[in-house]
């Protein structure tokens, strides 16, 4: 069983090697050749005042690679007001660190083949995701990208961006400045593209070509009057576009239509808790979600992509998907072997003779 670390995936997964790596499970996912295990959040009662303890686990199977994923969190949430928008924040009470896992298993023998940190994979296929989505959706002339947003997931959304189109400019807005600049600062480290932190999310979009948001925001922050004709929008939350912005839509994809948004499974009489999944555009009718294709579709030659210059594109990353833990977790694990890289622990530690 071999053991990996958040640094070691790192080495051995590129943004662009993630986004091959997901692209033939999506094709197998329109074939249904695959099983979502779908998310569920496990929500109780935490001493810490405004907070509250979750509990997530969610996978999926993939026979063509022999592999099945499940992924752990074991979090203490809350939702903080920042710039007077709510949000939701994992707290760091762990001795100060996070707790998530990714456990891969064998569908050949049942073995419990890998474990690993979640978080430099988590973010890694959601800005493939993304970078899929804006490869068949944007248009090929893009200039200019609009981020919104500069936390730990902003920055796979900007190298996803960067891999598929030859942007010449990107803003980077988030409602603290000493963020979104020590993100820019960062970024000009490995990009040569001009990368520029702004001051408004009005300085940002403006004259984009692309607008992708990437943040923890509960409530809109692409604003319907930024979408121009020919413009691409992104998201990889659904609060994150409400049904105005997505009725200005000449084109929307989802990242996963297949799956149902995932459940949270509160214990009576828990504090703190704000309604995440329960409506929304998503599922209060104010959009026609079931005419929308998704990622699948698209890849799979079922569903256009783009179709013109004008067009308005949306992708919409509606839903989180174990899967893809387990297309991104069999090449990691493929080129940790081939590289010898990581710790092996005895099988039999996590195996036992009796039958269960």
């Amino acid at each position: 069983m071999l053991v990996l670390s958040n640094e070691e995936i790192a080495r051995l997964l590129s943004i662009e090697e993630c986004m091959a790596a997901l692209e033939p499970m999506y094709r197998d996912v329109a074939e249904e050749r695959v099983l979502f295990s779908p998310r569920v959040d496990n929500i109780v009662p935490n001493p810490h005042p405004e907070a509250y303890y979750a509990f997530k686990h969610m996978g999926g199977t993939w026979p063509a690679q022999g592999i099945q994923a499940l992924r752990i969190n074991s979090d203490v949430v809350t939702h903080p007001l920042v710039a007077g928008k709510p949000r939701r924040v994992k707290q760091p009470l762990a001795d100060g660190r996070w707790v998530g896992l990714v456990l891969l298993f064998s569908t050949e023998t049942g073995a419990l083949l890998a474990m690993f940190p979640d978080g430099v994979m988590q973010r890694l296929r959601v800005g493939a995701t993304s970078g899929l989505g804006l490869k068949h959706l944007a248009r090929e002339d893009v200039q200019r990208l609009a981020l919104i947003g500069s936390g730990w997931q902003a920055g796979a959304q900007l190298a996803a961006a960067l891999a598929v189109r030859r942007f010449i400019e990107v803003r980077v807005y988030s409602p603290r400045r000493d963020t979104r600049e020590a993100f820019v600062a960062d970024a000009l480290k490995t990009y040569k593209t001009k990368i520029v932190a702004v001051d408004s999310a009005e300085a940002c979009v403006d004259g984009a070509d692309v607008i992708a948001a990437s943040t923890s925001s509960m409530v809109r922050v692409i604003e319907p009057r930024w979408l121009k004709p020919g413009v691409h929008i992104s998201t990889i939350k659904t609060q994150e576009v409400d049904g105005e912005v997505l009725k200005r839509c000449d084109r929307v994809v989802l990242s996963n239509r297949r799956q149902t948004k995932h459940y949270d499974n509160v214990m009576q009489g828990t504090p703190n808790v704000k309604a995440e999944s329960t409506g929304g555009w998503w599922n209060d009718g104010s959009v026609r979600v079931d005419r929308f294709p998704d990622l699948a579709d698209v890849l799979s030659g079922r569903a256009p992509g783009r179709q013109s210059a004008q067009e308005i594109t949306g992708f919409m990353n509606n839903v989180g998907t174990g899967l893809q833990f387990a297309a991104a977790g069999a090449q990691v694990l493929k080129k940790a072997r081939e590289q010898r890289v990581g710790t092996e622990l005895p099988d039999h530690w996590f195996s036992e003779d009796v039958h269960p």
